[in-house]
């Protein structure tokens, strides 16, 4: 049953769990009340992610004693004031009681902060649903938190009492850097993937799970996550066999998908660095871009490219530019993309480029696969209006 809020990083959790043992209870609570009662002003704001700076300035006396312990011991990991989240787990699986006036570990708890996976992690894993999350991620391949929000809301009216939209969104959010603390998961920019170490600790749990994670439904789309993987390299491979020709049809054929206007290949006429060229619409504002495609293999487009391709926007009246390969782009052309000041690039790399044409279906075709699951929840409830 999920019932954590403000989930917090185990990491951090069994850091204070370590530090706060033996301390007498009251002081602690005096120190959180006193810390959590603080407010900055207009006049003098306080930067609550700097505890050097508010704990002296703030505190005094054991308040000021607990807090520095907590933060120094935790080399600088745990901020006293941010542990609410550790409290609602730390009581909320009994990790830590009180004893003759001071915090003692638990027999749970002891367990607990004894290794970063072990019987009792595993089993709150289960309860507050990031095996649940991983799961998820392990059909999904990759994707947005959007993507991973349908299935954890049904997941979670089933298994907790939570209600708000916003509320339901925080919960996973939280849970997602839980797991990406613990190398579960990894996130570039707002994409999110199961990693190896994730499947691995995934498959344990199922494997000793009395009642199993993984059944046949998750098997089933794995392949068929597979199968699309492959296809994702196959077309790949097209890609690295086409002539620049082909390539900038590819691109143009896009373009328009994606819905610009007037997209015309222009490198056979023109030798400004342009491949092609299109019309956008930026909300209500068309923009006049330049996109230069190219299908290197090798190498990694360098910032040369575009810089060169920022100075020819001026010949063709467009106001941003786009450039596509098939490989990667240097650090120095990625810096730049957005320059201050600057025309924008959009930089569009072989997996991105891949991602548009499997979301746009050019090249490829769409397969849907329909199979029928038993819904459990409608045999399990009880309906109040039959004899």
């Amino acid at each position: 049953m999920i019932k954590i809020p403000l989930y917090p990083e185990y990491s951090r959790t069994i850091e204070l769990l370590k530090i706060i043992e033996g301390i007498n209870t009251q002081d602690f609570k005096n120190m959180w009340n006193t810390v959590w009662g603080l407010r900055g002003t207009p006049q003098n704001t306080v930067d609550w992610k700097d505890p050097d700076s508010w704990i002296y300035e703030r505190l005094d006396g054991k308040d000021k004693e607990i807090a520095l312990k907590i933060w120094l011991e935790s080399n600088k990991k745990v901020n006293p004031r941010w542990t609410r989240g550790d409290q609602f787990l730390m009581s909320g699986y009994k990790l830590i009681e009180e004893v003759k006036g001071v915090y003692l570990l638990t027999e749970i708890g002891k367990i607990f902060v004894s290794s970063i996976q072990n019987e009792v992690i595993k089993q709150i894993d289960l309860e507050e649903g990031l095996i649940q999350i991983l799961v998820q991620l392990s059909l999904l391949n990759k994707g947005k938190r959007s993507d991973l929000l349908e299935d954890w809301e049904e997941y979670t009216r089933n298994n907790s009492n939570l209600k708000q939209d916003s509320v339901i969104k925080d919960y996973l959010r939280r849970r997602l850097v839980n797991l990406i603390d613990r190398k579960y998961v990894k996130r570039e920019g707002n994409i999110y993937s199961i990693t190896d170490k994730g499947i691995s600790y995934l498959e344990k749990v199922n494997k000793n799970n009395p009642k199993p994670i993984l059944n046949k439904e998750t098997e089933l789309n794995k392949l068929i996550d597979q199968f699309t993987v492959e296809q994702r390299q196959i077309l790949k491979n097209y890609l690295k066999e086409t002539t620049p020709y082909q390539f900038e049809h590819i691109i143009r054929d896009l373009l328009t998908s994606m819905g610009y206007d007037e997209v015309e290949v222009t490198s056979s006429t023109n030798d400004k660095g342009v491949d092609v060229t299109g019309i956008s619409q930026n909300g209500i504002t068309t923009v006049k871009e330049v996109i230069q495609v190219k299908r290197m293999l090798t190498s990694n487009v360098n910032r040369t490219v575009l810089d060169s391709l920022r100075g020819s926007l001026h010949r063709f009246d467009a106001f941003q530019g786009t450039i596509i390969t098939l490989s990667d782009f240097a650090k120095g052309a990625k810096e730049a993309a957005f320059e201050k000041g600057a025309a924008p690039i959009t930089l569009i790399n072989g997996e991105k480029l891949i991602d548009l044409l499997l979301q746009y279906e050019i090249g490829i075709k769409r397969k849907t696969f329909r199979y029928y699951i038993v819904d459990e929840n409608y045999f399990n409830n009880e309906d109040e209006n039959v004899d």
